[in-house]
């Protein structure tokens, strides 16, 4: 597989000499969807600042598709990797959706023809065909996401890095930004780099996980991440309800081992189970059932359990 991104032994502290980053080493494959979690502080932003070069730090070495982007000019660098903020707010600020999502592709020399090509492509991307004249500011919050996000692609980036993509969306629009970001992998071969704390959205939108905090403390499937407790714990992480479910309902004799990570996954299984049982199953209760449910709620540091029964 061809190398996107490769980050090797990258360590970088904030001015007033505080550790972000500690040798960091990691690779990111083309076309792979990959998501990085940590706890709030972890230094997940400052991580995704170094990948376009917008921090170039000489303590440690990204490369882009085999460039090290400390030698990259702006607008290769833009134009192979490109990052929306979790605020839009922090990316728009031209009068009209068409001068945001217009500003990249003007600075990196482009001709009046091939501006307005990429501006109407990308909003066509996102579905906002026909928002070019409307001022971002009276736009609604996941529209703002939306132009945000077209505002990067009108740079035709290689990699697509996200932070927090789906906070502060409602329900619908946070399904429909799901899809959006799965489209662009998948149909349009970018490679996604996503940091978010909905740990319900992952399984959809990881192939593979890194935890960072500081440094990369693991990596792995959103299964083998999501099953590791100890993991969880230490670094102030949570696991997805529908796996946490699951895992209870172990604890009343369901039998499964391959306990699903979404929604889709959980319809799967219990299809699956049920007619693997003649069309049923039992829960039940044993000596331990309460036992091991408590154990299962205490696997969560972050909840409070005043003893389950």
């Amino acid at each position: 597989m061809k190398e996107a991104i490769k980050v090797e032994n990258l360590d970088y502290s904030y001015p007033d000499g505080t550790t972000a980053l500690e040798d960091i080493s990691l690779t990111i494959y083309e076309g792979e969807k990959v998501v990085i979690v940590g706890p709030n502080g972890a230094g997940k932003t400052t991580f995704f600042l170094h990948l376009n070069g917008t921090i170039k730090n000489p303590g440690g070495d990204v490369t882009v598709f085999g460039r090290s982007i400390t030698s990259m000019k702006l607008k290769e660098r833009i134009h192979e990797v490109g990052v929306v903020f979790q605020d839009p707010d922090d990316q728009l600020f031209m009068p009209t959706v068409f001068d945001d999502v217009s500003f990249g592709p003007i600075n990196m020399g482009l001709d009046e023809d091939d501006v307005k090509r990429r501006v109407i492509k990308a909003l066509s991307k996102v579905g906002l065909e026909g928002f070019e004249e409307k001022v971002p500011h009276n736009l609604s919050y996941g529209q703002k996401k939306r132009v945000a996000l077209a505002s990067v692609l009108s740079m035709e980036p290689k990699v697509l890095v996200l932070d927090e993509p789906t906070a502060n969306l409602d329900p619908k629009s946070r399904v429909d930004f799901i899809d959006l970001i799965n489209h662009l992998n998948e149909n349009d071969g970018i490679t996604t780099i996503i940091a978010m704390h909905d740990v319900n959205a992952i399984p959809e939108l990881a192939n593979r996980v890194y935890v960072l905090n500081r440094n990369i403390v693991a990596e792995g499937s959103p299964r083998d991440i999501f099953s590791d407790w100890e993991l969880l714990n230490k670094n102030n992480l949570e696991a997805p309800d529908v796996f946490k479910l699951f895992k209870v309902l172990n604890c009343f004799g369901y039998p499964s081992d391959n306990l699903p990570l979404c929604f889709n996954e959980a319809i799967q299984v219990l299809t699956s189970s049920i007619e693997g049982k003649e069309g049923h199953i039992h829960l039940h209760l044993h000596e331990h059932t309460h036992k091991e449910i408590n154990d299962v709620i205490n696997s969560y540091n972050h909840h409070r359990n005043n003893g389950y029964k």
